[in-house]
């Protein structure tokens, strides 16, 4: 699947995308708070490039009146077409042509067939591999890129797929949209084309491929526009087959030759390939993760002045979705490639630019010293210039070149405007952090929801950048994009992965916390009474991403709409209950931890046998839906770390002994830690419950005794205590 990403946005932006391929879309865009999908520009038909002049395709051309042309060489700029045959070169206008079919009469390894034979054996093999997937809403048949390096350093980028559509929800495959820079990138579309079930033939028109402004949902904004089209007559059981190539004519820097692309997808592939053509004194560096070791090199060949590196894979299966399984670049099987075998030419390049916008202005200087006037000590004067930039920045993007793409604004314009992305918040908190002494730098990661940082080559693989920060001998990072973090926490995506910092030209890493700053405490005063009727008085304190998960929802609720939420879960344990209280703290107020209290009674909630009263504990069961399958493929992956405390005290009705209580439970293994205790005093039950989970990722190999630790949790957390009420005087005596 082609993913092309000379320069990745680091912001976090989301695309609708088809599962047949990457459609040329930036590969390298994070997974973060921002998940809304774009809204879908109205697209005006407008004057299209299918080719560019002077290196026109052959085709059949369909005019107005009906004649067919076979030509040798046809480009369409703007309204009028230029042909060739033979030796003869004559214009057309747009208006005198119906329909355009790009032919196969130039050697096979350069062009694509486009008539009916060639996509109806592809329908034969379709059908015979829907043998083996039946389940499969389509099929891939052919996943083809290729990326040239020119010699004067501007780069041309290939794709080609055929799709074999098995079942409604793939019908979509046919609606293609692709992203470009006009101002650094041209698309031009070879072929688009379907074979329908009754065997006739669809091509797209040059009419039919609009290209529109770029979207934005009102927070991310660049110079892209968006080239889209539909195949005509696709339906159940067609044949599609597109192909494009992205030029980049004006490339950010010439130097800069990279991409990633994967060899497996969520529908069955039959043949992918890809090909790098390089000039030949130019060496190419390359990775090929989760490749088998007999596919990870390439097959090279010599043409002429050009090296040809090509990787091969057929017959690929599907993937199959797992809970908590990794993200699919960890897994899929690929290539990424570049120009440089190290770091220097990199950091280099970017560490000019950093440095020019990483200045402690007299503007910068006059608002640090009003926002930490009064401070106690240096960790406040942090966390409140950590606060100005999460609170009064606004998070906005605004892309253009490499500067702003990788390096952001200056740490002054930034401060002015009083917006910018997670580039600019990160350059200007460095800076800030600079005038209180503080040495700091903004850096580079890939979220670990999107995916391993490539690392081993010198590509640009992040899509994010937070704060690294020096002192007292430690490091230590902070992410002023995360809003509801409260210092010294940050984003849970950001744990466990690898920065760049183009400054002190270094790779290092970022820890994963331990589970203690990822806790939830909770304390429980449960008093019941000889109907079984529950007073339940409850209080939880968080921190880390459980404190700021709990402050962003609650902050975007009304009052009315909070105390709702929670009588809905109150009316899961019973119907008849009364709600005292339900407030937290301030979701705004950073100055302490976040709180939770709430207070209301369930009317005879435990119920009653003769003198026994069975009694469960109100939300105290737990489910692991990541252990819910019997085997799995693929490693277990969570963001981070957490830990839960629980002390609950129950009060016991006046009149009634304990029967049976759950026996304690002990589990500590390298991937989860657990332990349950009922103690006895007069009239109370003490229970405590410590549950946490110290690693991000547990091994498939593992699985079984992990699965095995959760299944015996949430066995125990099923528990229930037996109260019997004491008989007295004639009733006791029998």
């Amino acid at each position: 699947m082609l993913a092309r990403h000379p320069f990745p946005r680091l912001h976090p932006v989301h695309r609708p995308r088809s599962a047949l391929c990457f459609l040329a879309l930036l590969l390298f865009l994070p997974i973060v708070h921002t998940t809304g999908q774009p809204a879908t520009p109205t697209a005006e038909p407008v004057p299209t490039k299918v080719s560019e002049p002077g290196r026109g395709l052959p085709a059949i051309l369909t005019l107005a009146t009906g004649e067919r042309l076979a030509v040798d060489a046809f480009t369409l700029d703007g309204a009028t077409g230029t042909l060739v045959i033979g030796t003869a070169t004559r214009s057309i206008g747009r208006a005198e042509l119906r329909d355009i079919s790009f032919t196969g009469r130039q050697a096979a390894t350069n062009e694509l067939a486009t008539g009916v034979a060639d996509l109806k054996a592809w329908k034969e093999r379709a059908l015979k591999m829907l043998e083996r997937f039946p389940d499969c809403s389509s099929i891939l048949l052919l996943d083809e890129g290729e990326y040239t390096y020119r010699p004067d350093g501007t780069n041309v980028a290939k794709y080609r797929g055929v799709v074999y559509i098995a079942k409604d929800e793939a019908l979509g495959q046919g609606d293609l949209t692709l992203g470009f820079d006009p101002n650094r990138e041209r698309i031009t579309v070879h072929h688009a084309r379907c074979l329908d079930p009754d065997g006739r033939l669809h091509t797209l028109a040059p009419d039919q491929i609009k290209i529109s402004k770029g979207s934005s949902d009102g927070v991310f904004f660049d110079q892209n526009q968006e080239l889209s089209f539909s195949i005509p007559g696709v339906t159940v059981g067609a044949v599609i087959d597109y192909s494009y190539e992205t030029e980049t004519y004006n490339p950010f820097d010439r130097n800069f030759f990279q991409s990633f692309f994967f060899f497996q997808g969520d529908e069955p592939v039959g043949d992918s390939i890809l090909r790098v053509r390089m000039p030949a004194d130019k060496p190419l560096y390359y990775l090929a993760p989760n490749c088998p070791p007999d596919k990870a090199r390439p097959a090279i060949t010599k043409e002429g002045d050009t090296t040809v590196y090509t990787w091969t894979m057929t017959d690929m299966p599907p993937i199959i979705p797992e809970p908590y399984m990794p993200p699919r670049r960890d897994i899929l099987p690929g290539v990424v490639f570049c120009l440089q075998k190290d770091w220097d030419y990199f950091f280099n390049r970017l560490r000019p630019m950093f440095e020019k916008r990483f200045q402690l202005t007299d503007l910068v200087k006059k608002k640090v010293d009003e926002i930490v006037e009064g401070a106690r000590d240096i960790h406040e004067k942090i966390a409140r210039l950590y606060l100005f930039c999460q609170k009064e920045i606004r998070y906005i993007s605004i892309k253009g070149n490499l500067a702003s793409n990788q390096v952001g604004h200056p740490a002054e314009e930034t401060l002015k405007n009083r917006y910018g992305d997670c580039t600019d918040k990160g350059m200007l908190l460095a800076t800030m952090l600079k005038h209180i002494g503080v040495e700091a730098y903004p850096v580079g990661i890939r979220t670990n929801t999107a995916g391993r940082a490539i690392r081993e080559l010198p590509i640009f693989d992040a899509n994010h950048c937070i704060t690294q920060v020096r002192l007292d001998g430690r490091i230590f990072y902070l992410d002023s994009t995360a809003t509801d973090y409260r210092y010294p926490y940050f984003r849970d995506d950001d744990h466990d992965t690898i920065c760049d910092n183009p400054m002190k030209g270094e790779l290092a890493s970022v820890p994963l916390p331990p589970p203690e700053d990822n806790q939830t405490q909770i304390e429980r005063m449960l008093t019941l009474r000889p109907d079984g009727t529950l007073e339940v008085d409850y209080r939880s304190t968080m921190n880390g991403t459980s404190e700021a998960d709990s402050r962003y929802s609650i902050r975007n609720m009304k009052p009315e709409e909070y105390v709702r939420e929670v009588k809905q879960a109150i009316a899961g344990l019973t119907a008849d209950y009364e709600l005292l209280v339900a407030s937290h703290s301030d979701p705004l107020d950073f100055s302490g931890p976040f709180t939770v209290t709430s207070k209301y009674v369930l009317n005879r909630y435990a119920p009653r046998s003769g003198s026994y009263m069975v009694f469960e504990i109100p939300f105290f069961r737990m489910r692991f839906g990541e252990v819910s399958l019997e085997k799995r493929t693929y490693d277990i992956v969570y963001t981070t770390t957490k830990s839960r405390i629980e002390n609950i005290t129950i009060n016991l009705p006046p009149g009634f002994t304990v029967k049976y209580l759950p026996p304690p439970l002990r589990i500590k293994s390298p991937y989860v830690e657990f332990e349950v205790t009922y103690d006895q005093k007069e009239g109370q039950i003490l229970l405590r419950r410590t549950l946490a989970f110290p690693r991000r990722i547990i091994p498939v190999a593992e699985y079984a005794s992990y699965k095995a630790d959760l299944e015996r949790i949430a066995r125990a957390s099923d528990e229930r205590i037996f109260l019997e009420e004491e008989r007295k005087g004639k009733e006791a005596s029998r």
